[in-house]
Formats: C-alpha cells, structure tokens, sequence
C-alpha cells in the first residue's frame, strides 16, 4: 500500500515537471505522457478508495455485531496497515463487551438462584400494575403458578387483604406492611407482608411485595399464652386447695380425726397434682436435650396388659370399660421407657375424656414393615379446629375449658407425639364431637435409630 501511495506520488510529480519542463515542439509527446500518468493516477486513486471502503466496510460491520450483542470474528490486519490501530482498539472492545457480558449473566444467574432458593416470596409490581418478576416462594405462597410474562398482579394476588395492600402502596405512593392470613394446605399461614415502593425516576416505580411465613412465630406465642393460661389454672388450683385446707388444720381442725384424715386426703391429691405438672414440664425439657434411644426387643403385649391393669383403677372411677385386643404374645423392637410414656398419655387421656359408660379399645397390627397400636375411645370427642391443635405444648381443647371435666397441663400429647418422632413413627388422630375419638401410633419393625 505504501509502494502504491509513493507511486502516485512520482506520478503526480511527473505530471507537473511535464507541464512546466516541456519544449513546444514535445508537446505533444508530453500530453500523451501526461494523459498516461493521470490515468495511471486515477487507477491508483480507484483502488486505494475501494481498498479504504473495504476496510471500513469490515470494521462497520463489527461495530455492528458488538452493538447487537454478536460474537462476529476479531478483524486482524497487518502492523503497516493504516487502520490497523483503529482494528485494534475495536478488537479490545470487543474483548471488554464479552467479559462485562459473562459477569453480568454469572451475577444474572446468582440473583436467579437465589430468588430460586429463597424462603421469602417475591414479587416486582411496575407502574402499570403489572408483574414483572416473582419467585417459586411466591408461588407457593399464593398457591397459584405465576406466568414469566408480565400481566396484571390481580391475577396472581386474590387474597383480598394482601391485594388492599398492594393496592395501597401503588396508590400512595408509600411502602405497605401489614401481618395477615394466606390460606393454604392443609392449614392457613400467617404471614409478614411488605409492599415496598420504590421510585427510580420520577416517571418510573416500582412495588417490590416481601411474603415472610411467620406461622410458626406466632404458634409460639399462642403457646406461650396458653400455657399462662393453663398453668396458672393448674397451679393455682391445688396450691390454694393445699393452702386453704393447711390453715383449716391449724386453726384448729386437726383436733378432729375425721376431719384430719379428710383435709389430709385432699391435701395428697392436690400435691399430685402438682407433681403430675411438674413432671410434664421436665419431660417437654428431658425431650429437648435429645435423649438417646434405647432400643431393645420389648414384649408389647406385656406391657400393654399392665397398663391396662395399672389404669383399671382410673377407669372403674370414670365408669369406663378397657377392651385389650393387643395379642399377649406381640414384641417389637422399641424403646421400653419411652413406649410406656406413650401408652399411659394416650391411654390415660382416652379414660379421662370418656363419657360415663363408655369403653376404651385397644388394638395392633403387624406388618412386613411396620406395627401399630390403636387406641379408640367413645368419649366427647374433638373438634375439627381443636384437632390442628392438640399436639401443640399447653394447648387444651375448649371441650375441657368450658366444662372444666378434667385437669391436666396440656403437655400430653405434645410429649407423645415428641416420644414418637423419637422412635421414627407417626402419629394419626380421628376424631368426631360426641363420638370418640381413636389414635393410632405406627412405627417401623426395624430399631429406631
């Protein structure tokens, strides 16, 4: 390319000498040279225009595949080339454009994952009311699979309070929050609601909805009322029976024997009752450190046959009759202690919440995988609000607190249903109001672990 400028150069040189330097009698001569040299000139001028068009073509064309995001191939030109630099600097370009693309897809596909794997549900709500962005928390929050294409959050959101909230952030332009109920399966959950508001412009916002299940914060507090609310009944109960009936005696009525022995008798009864509360508080907390299991082969059927007799006494004062249907013969690998904590709540609550007349049923089932116990009973029953509810620590169903029938802390079947997840069972309760109601703990043949 070089040769070629400095060979129009000689040319245009040349063309001039002719035009100053040549005799009239050569005129001619030098006119035909002339006329050679110009279009040896004009050729030349030809094709560094078509070469230079070429070389702009080619670099135009890779700015344009690095504006639209292409990969077109790097443009390599020679060292002398005079666009050489200019290629260079389009290459480095390049080159930059591809890395800040695979850093912000790598960030792209971090934000993804995590909107992915995060517990909280998420939802970006535009201006126009419309979803841009949601997460699969979202969607099992609303229960309703989310379309990836924007479209109005009413159809995602029918939850009415949860829609008023958004609704309001948008309108007053102010972030939302608000703790509300989201139905759900099998239960309800109670959840943190944000809507947040965001403005990037004053033309343009955002509602960006924050869902944070507070479910079990908040069964945690009811059962730190309930057990309050219990245990200061249960407490207060026998402390002032124990109180009421010491000072009768000193006052004077121990001088009477009969009297004595009754106050006494009372007084004993109301200590147990204290004691039979204390030590379902320690058991909840023995439970919590973890316990190892102690796994052996244990005569089922034995142990069955003496609770029932232990529970005979129990019974005979409730007026309910105990059906063991359990073989004498079954045995099971399990935890002897805590099989027996077992029995004696669940048997002990199917004769405490009997009816007068009824019957408690025990029965088992044994298969290649599992065996079961059964304990059906033809007492008051439980509702269907109080079924949701009776595993939970200190909580009582209302049937006891209206009618005030039966004492007890309402740690019972907290601590069998903790007793038997312990021993890899499971647990089942059915139960209808005034019919009974009939537990069934299943646990598998092999040794706990």
């Amino acid at each position: 390319m070089r040769r070629l400028l400095a060979v129009l150069v000689i040319c245009g040189s040349l063309n001039s000498l002719l035009v100053w330097c040549v005799r009239p009698s050569q005129l001619g001569i030098a006119l035909l040279i002339a006329w050679s040299l110009a279009l040896i000139e004009m050729a030349g001028v030809s094709y560094l225009l078509r070469w230079g068009n070429q070389r702009i073509g080619i670099l135009t064309k890779k700015v344009e595949g690095i504006r639209h995001e292409e990969t077109p191939a790097h443009v390599l030109l020679s060292p002398h080339d005079p666009f050489y630099q200019l290629a260079l600097q389009i290459n480095y370009l390049q080159t930059h454009q591809r890395k800040v693309q695979r850093k912000i897809a790598g960030q792209n596909q971090e934000f993804a994952t995590l909107l992915d794997y995060l517990p909280i549900g998420v939802m970006v709500i535009d201006r126009y009311r419309k979803v841009e962005l949601a997460n699969p928390a979202m969607e099992q929050f609303l229960q309703q699979q989310i379309s990836p294409r924007r479209h109005p959050f009413t159809q995602d959101v029918r939850q009415f309070e949860l829609a008023s909230l958004i609704n309001s952030a948008l309108s007053e332009s102010a972030t939302q929050h608000r703790v509300l109920k989201l139905p759900g399966t099998p239960n309800e959950r109670t959840v943190d609601a944000q809507a947040i508001y965001t403005e990037t412009s004053q033309d343009y916002f955002q509602v960006l909805v924050l869902l944070y299940d507070v479910t079990e914060v908040y069964a945690v507090e009811q059962m730190q009322v309930d057990f309050v609310s219990n245990a200061s009944h249960e407490l207060k109960t026998p402390v002032t029976a124990i109180s009421g009936f010491a000072k009768t005696l000193l006052a004077g009525a121990k001088d009477d024997p009969e009297k004595l022995t009754e106050f006494l008798e009372i007084i004993d009864q109301q200590s147990e009752r204290l004691v039979e509360l204390i030590n379902d508080v320690l058991t909840i907390s023995h439970l919590e450190s973890g316990n190892a299991v102690e796994a052996a082969e244990v005569p089922v059927g034995q142990q069955v046959e003496m609770q029932v007799s232990l529970l005979k006494p129990l019974a005979a004062v409730n007026q309910v009759t105990l059906v063991n249907q359990v073989p004498a013969d079954l045995v099971a690998v399990t935890d002897q202690h805590k099989f027996d904590q077992i029995l004696k709540n669940v048997l002990g609550n199917a004769i405490k919440y009997n009816r007068s007349g009824g019957s408690v049923t025990l029965t088992a089932a044994v298969t290649t995988k599992t065996w079961s116990l059964s304990i059906a009973d033809t007492g008051v029953g439980i509702s269907p609000q109080d079924q949701l509810r009776v595993f939970e620590r200190f909580y009582r169903a209302e049937v006891s607190h209206s009618n005030q029938r039966v004492s007890g802390s309402g740690l019972g079947l907290a601590i069998v249903r903790e007793l038997v997840d312990s021993l890899n069972g499971k647990i089942d309760l059915q139960s209808q109001l005034d019919e009974g109601t009939t537990v069934t703990m299943t646990f598998p043949v092999s040794a706990p672990s």
